[in-house]
């Protein structure tokens, strides 16, 4: 059973800091418990090949999550009624959670508290 989902901002977070409190917390978890979606592989792989690091070991400590239809549905709900289209990685990410019934581990709350009353569950780790 899934019970979270990391946005980028914490991945990135998490893969720099190596922060003690953040790790332990997620060895809580089993394998795939604790996932990334595949926005969030995306958008951290851009970050990787323009720093021209290896990370592919990440997706083999967390699963990846297919972004599917049903997520898709949400993000164009959520895109019709909040336009902005500067927000785009983040509001894919918030609608794959959503969509999911996930909520969303973050190092950021502020960029997705305009999704909160859209069914948006949201905590930050740090």
């Amino acid at each position: 059973m899934i019970k979270g989902m990391l946005d980028t901002n914490i991945l990135i977070y998490i893969s720099i800091k190596e922060p003690p409190g953040v790790i332990e917390r997620l060895r809580k978890f089993r394998r795939g418990e604790i996932v990334m979606s595949a926005i969030v592989w995306a958008e951290f792989s851009v970050g990787l090949h323009k720093a021209g690091i290896d990370g592919g070991q990440v997706d083999r400590f967390i699963d990846v999550l297919p972004f599917d239809s049903e997520a898709g549905d949400v993000f164009g709900k959520l895109t019709a009624k909040y336009p902005d289209r500067t927000k785009g990685f983040d509001r894919l990410i918030a609608a794959h959670a959503i969509a999911a019934g996930i909520k969303l581990i973050t190092n950021n709350i502020a960029d997705f508290t305009q999704y909160l009353d859209d069914g948006l569950s949201v905590e930050n780790w740090v």
